[in-house]
This record gives C-alpha cells, sequence and structure tokens, in this order.
C-alpha cells in the first residue's frame, strides 16, 4: 500500500521533542504514515531526497526541523560544535556532522508536485514561494519559533525580573506539539484543505492562548507564552494552492 503521509525528521538532539507529533500521527494512521529520521551522514540525506521525490502526489509531507528563510537544514551530530576530539571524530564522524543547507534554491525542485507541511523556523520566507514556483502544489510554512533558553535569549527575555525562560521554553515546546499534531490529525480526518488546516490551527492556538490566560493564573510567564504563541500563529502563511486537500 502506498504511504500517504511522509514525516521527515532530520535528527537533531533539539528537536527530538517533536517526536511527540510523529508518535500521535503514527498512532492514529498506522497504515498510511511513513517516519524518516535522518541520520548526520551525506547518504541519509541523499535517501530522504530519494524518499520525497519517490512519494506520492497525493499524500502529505511534514518536514519538521531547523531552518532559515532559503532553507531548511538536515541532522546535526551531537558533538558539532565542540571541541573536536580526533579519536572519536575518525570512528565516529556521524557526532560532528551537520548539514546546515540541506533543501534550497538547489534543489528545491524536489517538492515538485507535492504538498508540504514545513515546521521549521523562517519557513514562510523565500524557501516556501521557491517551492512553489519550482512546481510544488502548496506549501505551508512558519515563522520564528523560539523553542530553546538560547533563542529566547536573543529575544531578550532573560532581563525581565522574575521570568523562568525554561517555563517559556517547556510550554511552547508542548502547546505546538499539541496544537500541530491534534490539527493535522483532525485535518486528515475531515478532509481539509491547507485553509481550513490554518483556520483550524488558529482556533486551536486561541484555546491555549485563553487557558494561559483565564486558567493559569499562578504561572507568572502566562502572558508572555500567550503572546509567542499568538506570533506563533500569526505568521504561518501558505504559498501555492490553499484549497489543495492535505491528503487526496
Amino acid at each position: 500500500m502506498s504511504k500517504k503521509i511522509l514525516i521527515v525528521h532530520p535528527y537533531d538532539k533539539s528537536t527530538n521533542f517533536l517526536e511527540r507529533i510523529k508518535s500521535h500521527l503514527q498512532s492514529k494512521f498506522l497504515e498510511d504514515c511513513h517516519y524518516f529520521s535522518i541520520k548526520p551522514q551525506s547518504s541519509s540525506h541523499k535517501q530522504c531526497l530519494s524518499e520525497i521525490n519517490n512519494f506520492s502526489e497525493e499524500g502529505l509531507i511534514l518536514f519538521m526541523g531547523h531552518g532559515k528563510s532559503n532553507c531548511l537544514y538536515g541532522a546535526k551530530g551531537d558533538y558539532y560544535g565542540t571541541l573536536e576530539n580526533e579519536l572519536v571524530k575518525e570512528e565516529s564522524p556521524e557526532k560532528y556532522f551537520y548539514e546546515d543547507n540541506f533543501i534550497n534554491d538547489q534543489n528545491i525542485d524536489i517538492f515538485k508536485n507535492k504538498k508540504v507541511i514545513s515546521l521549521s523556523c523562517n519557513s514562510n520566507g523565500q524557501i516556501g514561494k521557491k517551492a512553489v514556483e519550482y512546481g510544488a502544489k502548496v506549501f505551508l510554512g512558519f515563522g520564528d519559533l523560539p523553542t530553546s533558553v538560547g533563542e529566547l535569549e536573543d529575544k531578550g527575555e532573560e532581563s525581565k525580573t522574575g521570568t523562568s525562560l525554561s517555563t517559556i521554553e517547556q510550554a511552547i515546546k508542548t502547546e505546538i506539539n499539541y496544537i500541530i499534531k491534534r490539527s493535522i490529525e483532525i485535518g486528515i480526518v475531515n478532509k481539509h484543505s491547507f485553509l481550513e488546516l490554518v483556520n483550524l490551527i488558529h482556533f486551536i492556538t486561541n484555546q491555549r492562548i485563553s487557558d494561559y490566560l483565564v486558567y493559569q493564573k499562578k504561572i507568572s510567564e502566562r502572558k508572555l507564552i500567550a503572546n509567542y504563541l499568538y506570533d506563533f500563529k500569526k505568521e504561518i502563511k501558505i504559498f501555492g494552492d490553499k484549497n489543495e486537500k492535505l491528503i487526496d
């Protein structure tokens, strides 16, 4: 049987939390769901491109990982960015591997005739526009998703008295998981279009914002969390045919 959902998740320990989305969708659509975890190896990235190229034009591709406005990142080894140990690097080169320019202008046509959701930072920019220019049916992108203490520090949150960055980080990760897994599940079951999916994401996000503001008053960071969730939904953008069904 041809699979109808392809989940692509480049290995990177900072995005391990997204595996809950994968696990949820696999549990709901076991027979129709294929998960490809890209390993920190060049061969695994090439194999992934082949999987995408051969994937059904009627199905849905969900990319989950890091990115920026003009590319999607690949896998990252656990030791990348640390002082290199030559012995370890020789025995386990994948530990220092990093592909930070995986899908870009040079190979974006891999999405030709495909339907894509890219749960990655700033995929609502050039990468989404280019994907459709090079033949993608539809591409749904997101804005900046701060899911680490470091990213929150970059936004100046550490200077606010009484603010726990770890509390904000955990809340954002939890809510993104919940919102996306529930929205995609409901969207597939009800044969939603991409526009209907975005409307559903907005609706569920609004529910979660209201919950923090009305019922979570013991959480001092609740307003900051609500603001990040608001930005999360506001920055979603659809390129291409918004009336395409998630799965035909």
